[in-house]
C-alpha cells in the first residue's frame, strides 16, 4: 500500500459544518445514532471514488437557513507516503510517484504529500450539483487557509485504478449480492481470465447439461413446450423461449449460484435460510476476496504495483452475538488496507485499540468529532482507562451525558428519580448513570469523558475522603482547583452519605415504610431495633438505639447493611410521595435541573401540573 490517507477536512457537507481529523491505518467511529458517522464515511468515498447521486441535500444548512445556491461543500484529503512499518516518511515510492506525477505531488519541508480538494457545488448551466477536484499545494491550518490550484484537475486511469474505496453499509446481505453483478460477490465471481476456447468449451457443456436436465424431467419438458408458443406470438417465426436450470453463459454464472452451509452432520441449507448476521458476515468476506483478487491481477503485469485500499464499513456487529462480533472485527483488522469502521457495539470497542477511537457527537444539528489522544505517561492512564472503563463500561462512549456516582446504591436509585423528573428512563435520553466502583475510581472515567467531550456530572457523598477523591480527580483531569466552579459536581452537605442525606432531608418515615413493605413485615424495622440494640458493629462499637437519636442510627445501620436490597424500594417509595416537591430529593433535583438546562432536555409535567 505504502500510502496513507492521514488527514481529512470537511465543511458544509450534510450535517458537517466544519471538521478536521487525523486518520490512522485503523479508525473506529463511535457515538450515538444520528451523529453523522455515515455522512463522514460517505464524504471520504466521494473524495476518492466520486459519486453520481449528489444533490442540494448534500449541502449543510442550519435550521433557519435558506440554501444559497453559491454555497459549496468541501472535502479535503491528504495522502502521505509511509514505510514498511506504516510510519509516515518523506518521499513517495517510485510506483506512487509515477501514478500521481507532479500534477498531484507537492514537495514541502515536512515531506511530500498529495492533497486533493473535492467540491460539491451547483453548476448553473446544468442546473444540478457536480463534483470538481483541485490539487492542494499548501495544506494550511484550515480549509480557508489552504493554497489551491484554481484549475480543475481530474484523476487519470492510473489514479482511478490505484485508489480504491469500498463502502459497506449496515444493510449488506450476501443473499442480495448473489444476484447482483455489481456487488462485490458478483464482481469477484465474474472476474475470470480464461481463453476464448476455454469459455466456449465450458458454455457448450452448460448447454448440454441444461438440455439433459429438461429432457430428464417430464414436467420441465411439458412446460417448455407450452411456453415456447409465446415466441411466435410476440416475436418472429424463429423466436424461441427456453428454460435454463443452469446459466448457459459464463458471464451469467452468478445468477444461478448459491452458497450453502452445513452444520456438523445436519443437512446443508442455502445461505438464504441463515440469519442476517451470518449473511452480513459472508458479504464482508466476499469483499476481502475481491480485493485480494484485484491485488493479484495488478501484480501480474507489474510486480512492483501497489494499490491503496480504503474500507469504510458501518456496524459490522449487526445481527451478531458478542463473540462473533469480536471474531469479525479481528478479520476486519487483518483486512489489507486502511479501515474506517463505525460501530455501536461495546464488545467491539472493548476488543479494539483505544487510540483508534474517534468519537462523534451532534449538537444543534452539527456534527463534531474528536480522536482519542493516547496518554503514554508513567501513570499508565491508558491502561487504567481500558481496565476500569472500556473493559467493563464501554457503553459510556455512546452516551449523550454521563452521571458518575461512587456506589451501587446511587446507581440503583438515581434512575428512579430520573424517571420521575424526565418522564422516561435515562437510556431513553442517552444518559448513563455509572457507579465508578469507589471513591478513588473517578479519574479514568473523567479522563475518557474529557477527551471525547462527553457532558458529565458527579453526584458524590459529602464525607471528607469522598470530597478529597473528587477534588483530586477533577484537579488531575481538568486542572481545576475548585470543582464547584465547574457547576457539574454535586456534593452532599454536612459530611452525609446518600442514606444519611435522605434522613436529614426528612425522608425517615418513607424509608422505614419502604423497608417494611419490601420485607412484607410491618414490624420489621421495630424488630431490627430490638434485635440489634446492644450488639457490636464491625468497628467494635456497641449499638445504642434507646437514646434520643437511636431510631435514626438504627435506620442508618440497616440501610448500610442492606444497600443493594433497600436502595430501589426506598427510591420508588419517595417518588410516590403525595407532596410533589418531595418526590425528588433536593440535591438530586439540582443535578437534573443542570443536566436538563445544559442538554436542552425537558422536565416531565406532573399530574398536578397537567390538571
Amino acid at each position: 500500500m505504502r500510502i496513507l490517507l492521514s488527514k481529512v477536512r470537511i465543511s458544509n457537507y450534510r450535517s458537517i459544518e466544519s471538521m478536521s481529523l487525523d486518520l490512522g491505518m485503523s479508525n473506529l467511529l463511535i457515538g450515538q445514532n444520528n451523529t453523522g458517522k455515515t455522512n463522514f464515511l460517505r464524504a471520504l468515498n466521494i473524495a476518492i471514488s466520486g459519486a453520481s447521486d449528489i444533490s442540494e441535500n448534500d449541502i449543510f444548512v442550519t435550521q433557519n437557513e435558506r440554501l444559497n445556491k453559491t454555497k459549496v461543500a468541501v472535502i479535503d484529503i491528504l495522502f502521505q507516503p509511509i514505510d514498511c512499518e506504516g510510519k509516515i516518511c518523506n518521499a513517495f515510492s517510485d510506483f506512487w510517484t509515477s501514478v500521481f506525477t507532479d500534477v498531484w505531488i507537492t514537495t514541502s519541508n515536512e515531506g511530500n504529500f498529495v492533497g486533493i480538494r473535492t467540491e460539491i457545488k451547483l453548476d448553473p448551466f446544468k442546473d444540478s450539483y457536480v463534483l470538481s477536484r483541485h490539487c492542494i499545494r499548501q495544506w494550511g491550518e484550515s480549509i480557508d487557509t489552504a493554497m489551491i490550484e484554481t484549475k480543475k484537475t481530474t484523476f487519470n486511469d492510473d489514479i482511478r485504478t490505484s485508489l480504491q474505496s469500498f463502502y459497506m453499509d449496515a444493510n449488506r446481505d450476501i443473499v442480495q449480492d448473489l444476484r447482483n453483478r455489481k456487488s462485490y460477490f458478483g464482481r469477484v465471481t465474474s472476474n475470470y481470465d480464461l481463453s476464448d476456447e476455454k469459455i466456449r468449451d465450458i458454455e457448450e457443456q452448460l448447454s448440454t447439461m441444461n438440455a439433459m436436465i429438461i429432457e430428464s424431467i417430464p414436467s420441465l419438458s411439458q412446460t417448455k413446450e407450452r411456453i415456447s408458443a409465446i415466441g411466435e406470438t410476440i416475436g418472429s417465426s424463429s423466436s424461441t423461449v427456453e428454460i435454463e436450470p443452469l446459466a448457459r453463459k459464463l458471464s451469467d454464472l452468478n445468477k444461478g449460484m448459491d452458497i450453502v452451509m452445513k452444520d456438523g452432520f445436519a443437512a446443508a441449507f442455502p445461505i438464504s435460510q441463515q440469519g442476517y448476521g451470518t449473511r452480513s458476515w459472508i458479504s464482508f468476506l466476499t469483499l476481502a476476496a475481491f480485493t485480494e483478487n484485484q491485488n493479484e491481477k495488478l501484480r501480474v503485469d507489474d510486480e512492483e504495483a501497489e494499490q491503496y485500499i480504503m474500507l469504510t464499513m458501518e456496524e459490522p456487529e449487526a445481527h451478531l452475538h458478542p463473540q462473533a462480533q469480536r471474531q469479525l472485527f479481528e478479520q476486519i483488522s487483518n483486512f489489507t488496507g486502511q479501515k474506517i469502521v463505525s460501530t455501536h457495539s461495546p464488545s467491539i470497542v472493548a476488543h479494539s485499540i483505544l487510540a483508534d477511537a474517534i468519537y462523534f457527537s451532534k449538537r444543534d444539528g452539527k456534527t463534531s468529532a474528536v480522536r482519542y489522544k493516547a496518554c503514554n505517561n508513567k501513570d499508565n492512564v491508558d491502561l487504567m482507562i481500558f481496565r476500569e472503563v472500556i473493559n467493563t463500561r464501554a457503553d459510556i462512549l455512546f452516551a449523550s451525558a454521563v452521571i458518575l456516582c461512587e456506589g451501587i446504591t446511587e446507581e440503583l436509585a438515581l434512575p428512579v428519580y430520573f424517571q420521575s423528573y424526565f418522564g422516561c428512563a435515562p437510556f431513553a435520553l442517552g444518559v448513563n448513570i455509572i457507579n465508578t466502583g469507589g471513591k478513588d475510581k473517578y479519574q479514568p472515567f473523567l479522563s475518557l469523558i474529557r477527551d471525547f467531550d462527553i457532558p458529565w456530572f458527579i453526584f458524590s457523598d459529602g464525607e471528607p475522603d469522598a470530597i478529597k477523591a473528587v477534588s483530586s480527580a477533577v484537579k488531575a483531569i481538568f486542572n481545576v482547583d475548585d470543582y464547584a466552579a465547574l457547576g457539574t459536581v454535586f456534593v452532599l452537605e454536612n459530611g452525609d452519605d446518600y442514606e444519611k442525606y435522605l434522613i436529614h432531608a426528612g425522608y425517615s418515615d418513607v424509608m422505614i415504610s419502604a423497608i417494611c413493605d419490601y420485607e412484607e413485615d410491618d414490624k420489621f424495622f421495630e424488630n431490627y431495633i430490638q434485635k440489634m440494640d446492644g450488639q457490636r458493629r464491625k468497628k467494635d462499637i456497641v449499638r445504642d438505639y434507646k437514646h434520643e437519636n437511636g431510631q435514626t442510627e438504627a435506620l442508618i445501620d440497616i440501610c448500610h447493611e442492606h444497600k443493594t436490597d433497600f436502595a430501589l424500594p426506598i427510591a420508588r417509595k419517595i417518588v410516590e410521595e403525595t407532596d410533589v416537591d418531595k418526590r425528588i430529593p433536593p440535591k438530586i433535583k439540582q443535578v437534573f435541573d443542570v443536566l436538563a438546562n445544559r442538554l436542552g432536555y425537558n422536565r416531565a409535567a406532573t399530574e398536578e401540573e397537567m390538571q
